[in-house]
């Protein structure tokens, strides 16, 4: 199985806001102190954020994550829920192992690779394997086909290396 995220978030595109075609956000990406990683796309500069969900100062062991969309065209920086088929087909994630100070989650689009939530100085972070490296998610970004928005062309995943903190990128294709 390559990639379930180009088919599921390709479709997902098309159920929303269509706006300017975008690179990379620029601008305001309305950050938080609990912001792990968001994704991108190409079909408008709306963003899906990861933060870190903590209850009293602790990782929450069975939601580690607030998954959740910022609007950075019609309404800026109003923020909503996912609703229950981004969730479930595309934006959400599963917990595969919990605990007090660390859990590891798959995201929904693409159960085949780990992402670790995990406390990383005063904060937290989300580490993963980035073009083979140990490395913690910045963020990603869905390319999807301007000429077929229910295909995606490529994702890739932006981050820093955990041993020299170079920037690292991996870029996976569809198939």
């Amino acid at each position: 199985m390559k990639l379930k995220i180009f088919a599921v978030v390709g479709m997902l595109a098309c159920l929303l806001p269509v706006g300017m075609m975008a690179a990379e956000p620029e601008g305001n990406l309305y950050l938080t102190p609990e912001r792990l990683f968001h994704i991108s796309r190409s079909v408008n500069r709306n963003l899906v954020c990861y933060d870190v969900n903590l209850v009293d100062g602790r990782l929450d062991e069975d939601e580690p994550l607030n998954v959740y969309w910022v609007n950075r065209e019609e309404r800026m920086g109003e923020k909503n829920g996912l609703n229950f088929f981004q969730r479930k087909m595309a934006y959400g994630y599963k917990v595969v192992a919990k605990g007090k100070e660390s859990s590891t989650v798959t995201l929904t689009a693409y159960p085949a690779r780990k992402f670790e939530i995990c406390r990383q100085g005063a904060g937290y972070a989300c580490r993963t394997t980035i073009s083979g490296k140990p490395a913690i998610l910045r963020y990603m970004y869905v390319k999807v086909n301007e000429r077929n928005p229910l295909k995606v062309n490529y994702v890739e995943l932006h981050g820093q290396t955990l041993s020299s903190k170079e920037e690292v990128t991996e870029r996976i294709m569809s198939e």
